[in-house]
């Protein structure tokens, strides 16, 4: 008798508590959104790379790959408002001395409510350039 008593004392509260249970479950199990909330989405945008340099380093450098794919997500309105000049990619190389070679990671800046969420390719590889080579490479130019 005592199995009996254990199942069928406070029997209300143990099916309340089941039922809640439940609710709570398929709340969670089918991701049902609070209201006020907004559907999110994303976007893929290949950018330019800039660098980022001390004012005092008067080096140049190159930078293989130029542009990097980026991954945004964020609220469908805002994606649709965002255009280039809003991101910054960026390597930054102010704290580069001698290092003819080396492997930096791409940062990118993005507007408050969108999240950059990949970057292809994580790294770009960086070459400091001799300054009479970068010399030759603006009389080129101009």
């Amino acid at each position: 008798m005592a199995m009996r008593n254990f199942i069928l004392d406070n029997l209300g509260w143990k099916l309340a508590s089941v039922v809640v249970a439940i609710l709570i479950w398929i709340t969670i199990d089918s991701n049902i959104k609070l209201p006020g909330t907004r559907a999110s989405s994303s976007i893929v945008s290949k950018l330019p790379i800039a660098v980022v340099r001390a004012a005092s380093d008067l080096g140049a450098f190159r930078i293989l790959p130029g542009q990097a794919e980026v991954t945004l997500r964020g609220e469908s309105t805002v994606l649709n408002d965002l255009n280039a000049l809003d991101l910054l990619v960026f390597v930054d190389l102010t704290h580069v001395k001698d290092d003819k070679n080396l492997r930096k990671k791409i940062i990118v800046h993005t507007p408050p409510n969108v999240a950059a969420v990949k970057v292809d390719p994580e790294e770009v590889e960086v070459t400091r350039i001799p300054p009479a080579e970068s010399a030759n490479s603006r009389s080129h130019q101009d």
